[in-house]
């Protein structure tokens, strides 16, 4: 049986999720990783990127927010 796609991913996989390279993908991306030890600040293996947190920076990038994924709320927007 397959893996279910990772949540956590290192740096080099964040950025190929974002189809970056690891340098583009570290000066673009606010997302502040996640540290999985105490230690994590001094070591790099520990951090990872949470992809729904990716998900939502990209989300922003192309003007996609949670109000615009729900297609029956428009009538409120538009209506007040």
């Amino acid at each position: 049986m397959p893996l279910p796609a990772s949540r956590l991913l290192t740096l080099p996989e964040a950025a190929a999720y974002c189809r970056l390279s690891a340098p583009a993908f570290e000066r673009a991306c606010p997302v502040t990783p996640l540290s999985l030890s105490p230690d994590a600040r001094l070591d790099k293996r520990l951090l990872r990127y949470d992809r729904k947190a990716l998900d939502r920076w990209l989300d922003g990038l192309s003007g996609l927010t949670d109000d615009a994924a729900d297609p029956t709320d428009w009538g409120a927007k538009v209506f007040g």
